[in-house]
């Protein structure tokens, strides 16, 4: 997979040696806890490498987010699986100080722009805590809106993404 760029971010597949900013990913996630129904994620020295050499190792699935200027990791994407009516579910988390900064969009536009492109999927949706406003901001704003009512789990079709960006 060659990297995403966007203005600010570059998205590409993990490295063994992303470990510590993985770690101080983990760290932010489980500090804040968001969402009581998402992963635990590992924080120690140890389990964050072998946390991120299974990432590095799942080329295509699991993407780091990195600010250009100094590549330091700010978030990572999953791409959790495409189910049959071909709905491709985006798993995300950002680094709670570059959320509401337009970072957080950003990296979103780049890997959905990515995933429409280079997958074979009609839509994508994510599964958010409904009330984690952070996360779901960025995700409203670009267009994505609630799966049969339900204002936690969002989605966008293919059409409608390339409509809303002139494609």
């Amino acid at each position: 997979m060659s990297d995403i760029e966007t203005q600010r971010l570059i998205i590409r597949a993990f490295t063994s040696t992303d470990w510590e900013g993985f770690q101080a990913l983990a760290i932010d996630k489980e500090t804040h806890k968001r969402d009581p129904h998402d992963h635990t994620y590992p924080t120690s020295d140890d389990d964050c490498r072998e946390a991120t050499k299974y990432l590095a190792g799942m080329t295509g699935k699991f993407f780091a987010v990195c600010l250009k200027r100094d590549q330091a990791l700010i978030g990572l994407f999953a791409f959790n699986g495409i189910n049959a009516g071909k709905h491709l579910d985006i798993g995300h988390q950002i680094h709670s100080s570059y959320q509401d900064n337009d970072l957080d969009r950003e990296a979103l536009e780049g890997i959905i722009n990515f995933a429409f492109e280079h997958e074979d999927i009609e839509s994508v949706e994510t599964n958010n805590n409904p009330e984690w406003a952070e996360q779901l901001a960025p995700l409203n704003s670009l267009g994505f809106t609630p799966i049969e009512g339900d204002p936690g789990h969002l989605g966008i079709t293919k059409d409608v993404w390339r409509t809303a960006r002139g494609k």
